[in-house]
């Protein structure tokens, strides 16, 4: 069963690390992002279950919830970069001109 989890863990961190390289969306690299993130907090907590350091894995859930909040706060900054500047990609995302 540990082999299987890790299995997982390590697909969804490879998963996140393809996402990353290849993209150019804005939301697509922020979520590959998260996919890499957590992906190691999966691994992580899933060895502390298979050593018996079980109080650790609440600490990892504390972790993944922020994860979450972090991940919606970083949606509503998108949203808003979309709706000011027009634009998805980031190489065509220039900000604000200073004059």
């Amino acid at each position: 069963m540990f082999e299987i989890e890790m299995l997982f863990a390590f697909a969804l961190f490879a998963l996140g690390v393809y996402g990353v390289s290849s993209s150019r969306d804005f939301l697509r690299i922020f979520f590959s992002l998260e996919m890499l993130l957590n992906a190691v907090i999966m691994i992580l907590a899933i060895t502390a279950h298979y050593l018996g350091m079980s109080q650790n894995i609440v600490l990892a859930y504390m972790v993944m919830i922020l994860a979450t909040l972090e991940a919606a706060a970083g949606l509503l900054i998108f949203a808003a970069a979309n709706k000011i500047a027009k634009v998805v990609s980031p190489d065509e995302f220039k900000g604000e001109e200073h004059a």
